[in-house]
């Protein structure tokens, strides 16, 4: 039996999920918190922690809006690691 490590980031901002591309988390789509947990869910993967990762002062784009954000608050990022026993 092999367990397989997935990592992702939700940006509370944007309200979205991607799972990161160093992890990737194979068969589940990135998007909203519920599509993002139900496609995880239905392929095998669960969450097994979850930490804030964004950094004070930081400026990031924000896909979705073509703009530039700076980060107000370390919460605004939160990563999510998952695992798959299969």
């Amino acid at each position: 039996m092999a367990i397989k490590y997935g990592l992702a980031e939700y940006d509370r901002y944007t309200g979205m999920i991607d799972w990161n591309i160093n992890l990737p988390m194979d068969g589940v789509q990135s998007g909203l918190v519920y599509e993002f947990f139900r496609s995880a869910g239905e392929n095998g993967w669960e969450l097994c922690a979850a930490f804030p990762c964004g950094v004070k002062g930081i400026k990031r784009a924000i896909d979705t809006k073509g703009e530039v954000r700076e980060c107000e608050d370390p919460t605004e990022e939160i990563t999510l690691i998952f695992k798959h026993v299969g």
